[in-house]
């Protein structure tokens, strides 16, 4: 793992430096001399990382040698970031006014010349510890290689190539009919309720891709009432089964619930009812644990059947009522085809017998394991060199011992920029199954400096990261990609999780009820198990290793943590944290003012906790945050967000009326803003013109909205408007209300969409005209007092995609050739009106994604 970590912290690091040492605050202070010689201590290093990279396999010295270097790499970016808050702490004061004791007082200055030697020490002492490293280069023979500090291209990726274009679609037909026949079969007379299919198969087979296209088939839909699908995965807790099948049944967490409520919640929706439910990816060999389980499963109705996807035989045995349906491997031939469609462009295989022949050889060596041949396919898309095609062939890796899903998956790795290695590692701080969401996981990425500014000032760091993602989907590292306008999600199968886990494993520990072990290395964690047991066993065991910890996540369906003094504990142990993630409920109602110590933080989520009532004053000392997710509890955001000067994120419910001048308004890095579920918001704040970066607004169920300030008008930088459910909103107080005083507007918004506004009666404007050069899609839905299309809609020459859908007045305006409208939006390539099916995203859809958040 030595090289994606420590290549990449190292070139980061170069980047770095090379904008502090000019910067006035190190001037003023005296640092640029000793920033200057860690950049060139620190260079003379990274020009023998590559080498280094290639020999550590065959070289335990070299390895160790990384390892060592990469901790020391670790200290240098806490010293530059310790410069660096101390940088936005002082532009704090400056900004809000340095005469201001309150202000000096809140924000606890510190002594300038005391911390110029602090750091002076700090830096000098890295530059030795480099100095020593640097000397046993020699002993290495280590040559200098150039660094490539390239990163992902600007040439965008075929986002239709992920992982589902392929798998459970070659060769698996014969299959697939097998199964839905068992599943259309009556059921017997006394028999088995509910009935249990067990597939069994190795990993990488396409059993969970088998199993879900089972499920979504219409003859299979039509025979049942209700369809669930839940990934156990490998911790098999009753509780968090039962919290899964009901979240996958109705879309409630239910996280406060015991064990008696959740089960009896269950029964209740299963009663009376003919269900299908896929329970994906099944360890569990404990044939007690079933036996708990299975009686609520016996509610539904007769007929009701659960499909069990599973590697082993033994959970087949204990949970099967029929025989396992065993997949067996893929055929020789529907590898190659399989192969050949994700590695070759339309036209290309023709054209390219040799490349064929390689091909062939390679496929071979996958073993008939469909998910190694579409992770080696894809990696090969579209290239056209011999070499590459060989090199993948002949790679040392297939000859570790495997059956050809583990080699496959680690020459893919192998094959990833660096950048994209350090990405992919970091996700797998996230439970198996997880459900990742692209601008969640760009903000995270962003938090451990995982992302670096392009060429393009233009080019915002945001961008960079969706790049990211979407060029990691396109290689097949991650999958079931679920596209949406303003929010995408996907996640990893379970082998890539297992590989990004045993490469991360000396930087990645999750706690779990097998697992309580943390290392001196470790800087992730994952807590899978309730917090009383993090709290009272783990911390306590390794009081020493949590000082380098950068991130911590409770995961979801675990309790988090319960008691503010428990967790003021651990904050306090935590003094490098970049990332916490509260993915779970707690009783937690409020932070500690200790959070305000955590200078580091980047990303703050705690949007599932919904006893968070207030903030304490402390965390708006937070000067490196970037993003913030709140929880449903708060009562009030204060204006002091004003002082979060870093943050680009911002997820906000709150029980308050009115938002506050001087406070979001104040934020002009923020990029992206939602406002969703303030169900006591009547007006936004009249500064909005102050957030001049903001290129993403999604207000959602905001059910006492009345008016949209005039100011929204002076976003120039917005590129994404989404206002969904808010039942009193009337959108056209976004004009001026007097006569004769509309003035041409300069926007730039390229997506808009308007979702069950009743009190909308019309389409603003102005607003509208002002995006004539940049509107591409515009989707209207359930607003069904809106009367016709304004005028200015011809005008949009950019727009590609209008959709209009339980808008009744409207849509017949709109109805293609014969509409009074018809004429204003002909000129529109993709309309989606009501019953027309040319295409186009349902609101709904966008709702339940942004609801997932």
């Amino acid at each position: 793992m030595a090289d994606a970590f420590t290549a990449e912290i190292a070139k980061s690091l170069i980047g770095k430096l090379g904008t502090f040492a000019g910067q006035e605050f190190c001037l003023a202070w005296g640092l640029e001399a000793d920033i200057a010689r860690l950049e060139k201590r620190l260079s003379a290093i990274t020009a023998v990382l590559s080498d280094a990279e290639q020999k550590q396999s065959k070289n335990d010295k070299i390895r160790f040698w990384l390892n060592d270097l990469r901790e020391v790499l670790y200290d240098a970016e806490d010293v530059l970031d310790e410069i660096e808050c101390e940088t936005l702490r002082r532009q704090v004061v400056k900004t809000t006014g340095s005469t201001s004791r309150k202000v000096r007082r809140f924000f606890s200055s510190s002594n300038k010349i005391a911390f110029r030697l602090r750091m002076g020490h700090k830096i000098k002492s890295i530059i030795e510890r480099l100095g020593e490293i640097s000397s046993l280069e020699s002993e290495f023979h280590l040559s200098e290689q150039a660094i490539d500090c390239s990163h992902v291209s600007h040439e965008e990726t075929e986002m239709n190539r992920s992982f589902d274009s392929f798998s459970g679609v070659i060769g698996r037909d014969e299959d697939k009919e097998r199964i839905i026949s068992l599943l259309e079969a009556p059921s017997k007379v006394g028999g088995a309720h509910p009935l249990v299919l067990p597939i069994v198969g190795m990993g990488g087979l396409g059993k969970t891709s088998l199993a879900k296209s089972v499920c979504d088939a219409e003859n299979v839909k039509s025979h049942f009432d209700l369809k669930m699908e839940v990934c156990v995965s490998d911790d098999f807790s009753l509780k968090q089964v039962v919290q899964k099948i009901i979240k996958s049944a109705t879309g409630e967490r239910c996280a406060d619930l015991d064990e008696g409520e959740l089960d009896k919640k269950l029964e209740e929706i299963l009663n009376g009812n003919k269900y299908l439910l896929l329970l994906d990816d099944v360890w569990n060999e404990d044939a007690q644990k079933w036996l708990l389980l299975k009686p609520s499963l016996s509610k539904g109705a007769g007929g009701s059947k659960i499909i069990v996807t599973t590697r082993s035989q033994r959970v087949a045995e204990i949970m099967g009522t029929v025989p396992a349906y065993n997949l067996s491997l893929l055929g020789q031939e529907d590898c190659l085809s399989l192969f050949y469609k994700c590695a070759f462009k339309e036209g290309q295989k023709e054209s390219n017998p040799n490349l064929v022949a390689i091909g062939k050889e390679i496929v071979a060596k996958c073993k008939q394991v469909p998910l190694a041949v579409i992770n080696l396919g894809t990696q090969l898309y579209g290239k056209t060199d011999e070499k590459e095609w060989k090199s993948v062939r002949d790679s040392e890796k297939w000859e570790e011992e495997g059956d050809g899903i583990l080699p496959a998956l680690k020459i893919s790795y192998q094959r990833l920029p660096t950048h994209l290695k350090r990405c992919f590692l970091y996700c797998s701080v996230f439970p198996k199954d997880y459900l990742f969401r692209d601008l969640l996981m760009v903000q995270f990425w962003m938090a451990h400096g995982l992302i670096l500014q392009t060429s393009n000032p233009n080019e915002k760091l945001e961008d960079v990261g969706l790049r990211y993602v979407r060029e990691l989907i396109s290689r097949c590292f991650f999958q079931d990609y679920e596209d949406r306008i303003f929010l995408a999600g996907f996640k990893m199968h379970d082998l890539m999780h297992d590989l990004a886990s045993s490469l991360a494993q000396n930087e990645f520990s999750i706690i779990s009820s097998q697992n309580h072990q943390i290392s001196k290395t470790t800087r992730h964690l994952s807590v899978v198990l309730d917090s009383d047991s993090f709290f009272h066993k783990t911390l306590p065991k390794f009081p020493n290793n949590f000082h380098q910890v950068r991130s911590i996540v409770f995961a979801d369906s675990i309790m988090g943590p319960t008691c503010k003094t428990d967790f003021e504990k651990c904050l306090l142990e935590f003094k490098h944290l970049r990332s916490l993630e509260l993915t779970n409920d707690s009783e937690l109602e409020d932070f500690p003012e200790r959070i305000g110590a955590l200078k580091h933080l980047r990303y703050l989520y705690f949007r599932s906790n919904a006893k968070i009532k207030r903030l304490p004053k402390s965390i708006f000392k937070l000067q490196n945050l970037q993003a913030m997710f709140t929880g449903e509890g708060l009562e009030e955001l204060p204006k002091d967000v004003r002082y979060m000067i870093s943050l680009r994120l911002l997820d906000l419910t709150t029980k308050q009326k009115r938002l506050q001048e001087g406070g979001i308004g104040c934020l002009e890095c923020l990029q992206i803003l939602f406002i969703s579920y303030c169900e006591n918001l009547e007006n936004l704040c009249e500064d909005m013109q102050g957030l001049k970066s903001l290129r993403k607004l999604i207000i959602v169920r905001c059910d006492s909205l009345i008016s949209l300030q005039r100011s929204i008008k002076c976003l120039t930088t917005l590129e994404e408007l989404c206002i969904l459910n808010c039942a009193k909103l009337n959108l056209m107080t976004i004009e001026e209300e007097k006569e004769g005083k509309i003035q041409p507007l300069s926007l730039s918004l390229r997506i808009v969409m308007f979702d069950n506004l009743p009190s909308t009666i019309a389409l603003p404007e102005q607003f509208l005209q002002g995006s004539a050069e940049s509107l591409q899609i515009f989707i209207i839905n359930k607003c069904p007092n809106i009367g016709e299309m304004p005028e200015c809609i011809g005008n949009l020459k950019k727009l590609q995609n209008l959709e209009i859908s339980d808008c009744p007045s409207l849509s017949n305006r709109c109805r293609r050739g014969t509409g009074e409208d018809w004429p204003k939006i002909k000129h529109i390539p993709k309309i989606k009106n009501d019953g027309d099916d040319s295409g186009g995203e349902t609101s709904d859809q966008v709702q339940a994604e942004l609801h997932q958040i």
